[in-house]
């Protein structure tokens, strides 16, 4: 798993953190659309997927905390600058 990085992703709209292994080489915009369609698919009844969606770094993740990752970066970018690292928090909002 040297190609991926766990986060920890709030869902906002039922206050639920989740995990997921992102890998390096997809965007910001990539892995937040596939983590909003996982996530749809689980609560249904609560949130629903759309196009419109990003990340930010929440819950004490230092300096950086409530800043909404560039869409078009890649994870493997933002690792190497150290703003993602394993358990990172982060919202998808």
């Amino acid at each position: 798993m040297r190609d991926k990085v766990l986060l920890e992703v709030l869902l906002p709209a039922t206050g639920s953190v989740y995990e997921f292994r992102v890998p390096f080489d997809v965007t910001v915009e990539t892995a937040a659309r596939l983590m909003a369609q996982v996530l749809a698919s689980r609560e249904p009844a609560r949130y629903e997927a759309t196009d419109e969606v990003d990340l930010m770094l929440c819950c004490g993740a230092g300096a950086h905390e409530g800043e909404e990752l560039n869409p078009n970066e890649t994870i493997r970018a933002l690792v190497g600058q150290g703003i993602l690292v394993d358990g990172t928090p982060v919202a998808l909002v």
